[in-house]
């Protein structure tokens, strides 16, 4: 029986992978897409999320989510994903329409009405999911699970201290950790482990579908912006949610309670981890299995 998900994206270039694979697997069944802001502003993550569900023919509704975080002020990672978020792809006019329900009213409802049954698949700043929590504590204990990219045990990579998805709503971030829902980690420790090198780029581009073509060229400037930025290949961030929902034992895991930091300026947004058991933390992958995951979504898309 395919697996009840509500993807949670900032659609930038890993974000749009994240949406491939979870529309290509039919282990996955998508009820809907909800943007918020991060990557860039909420319009254009919105129009991303529209742009690529539009071009691969994914049907699930699209809702815009927080077009802000709860408390602090608005930062986005232009100097990677670009002016629109999403640079690289061209894509032609737009048919698909978001939603008017907003989207973190369509989180609330959709758990209360699937309870035990809905993975929430946040992979960009916590907003959406925090807001639903907060507006609607009878959610948490019905959430099958909460699987989100963000954070890391050792160095950050926005600061020295903090991963961009904390760091961009640390606040969201904190509420989330603490709420009670069973919590997957996908942080910086195991996405790293993940890189997209020359050799696969090219396998890819064979494919010579519109998938591909619209993959390609938003990889041909996500790894040129990792190289302006110190790192030679661009790493796989978002994807490992919906990898770990289709296939969990292609993870390796360590449990453990995170703190957020929110006081001290300098180290804002970093993620600190103790003795516990609220968070399962995934430290390693099986590479190859992972892109197998991905080669078979790409072969049930346009």
């Amino acid at each position: 029986m395919a697996k009840k998900i509500v993807l949670d994206v900032d659609t930038g270039h890993d974000d749009m992978i994240a949406i491939l694979m979870a529309s290509g697997l039919p282990e996955i069944d998508l009820l809907g897409i909800v943007a918020v802001s991060g990557n860039q502003i909420l319009e254009k993550t919105l129009l991303n999320t529209l742009r690529v569900t539009d071009l691969i023919k994914e049907k699930c509704p699209v809702f815009g989510g927080s077009n802000r975080p709860i408390v602090r002020d608005l930062v986005v990672a232009s100097d990677i994903h670009g002016v629109s978020g999403l640079d690289g792809p061209k894509f032609g006019p737009l048919k698909k329409e978001a939603e008017k329900t907003s989207g973190v009213q369509f989180i609330i409802e959709t758990v209360l009405a699937n309870p035990y049954q809905v993975t929430l698949v946040p992979t960009g700043p916590l907003t959406d999911i925090a807001l639903a929590i907060r507006l609607e504590p009878k959610i948490v204990p019905l959430i099958k699970e909460i699987v989100l990219m963000g954070g890391s045990l050792g160095k950050g990579n926005r600061t020295e201290y903090a991963e961009f998805n904390i760091y961009a709503d640390g606040e969201a971030a904190h509420i989330v950790y603490n709420c009670g829902a069973p919590i997957v980690m996908m942080g910086l420790d195991v996405t790293l482990q993940l890189l997209l090198d020359n050799e696969r780029l090219e396998f890819f581009r064979g494919f010579k579908t519109k998938t591909s073509e619209m993959f390609c060229a938003s990889m041909d400037h996500y790894m040129q912006a990792c190289r302006l930025h110190g790192a030679e290949y661009p790493a796989m961030h978002d994807p490992c949610c919906v990898a770990y929902v289709v296939e969990p034992s292609l993870f390796s895991f360590e449990l453990y309670d995170i703190k957020v930091e929110l006081k001290d300026a300098e180290k804002y947004g970093k993620t600190t981890a103790s003795k516990g058991e609220k968070v399962k933390v995934a430290t390693k992958v099986n590479q190859e299995r992972f892109w197998a995951l991905l080669e078979r979504s790409f072969k049930n898309l346009p």
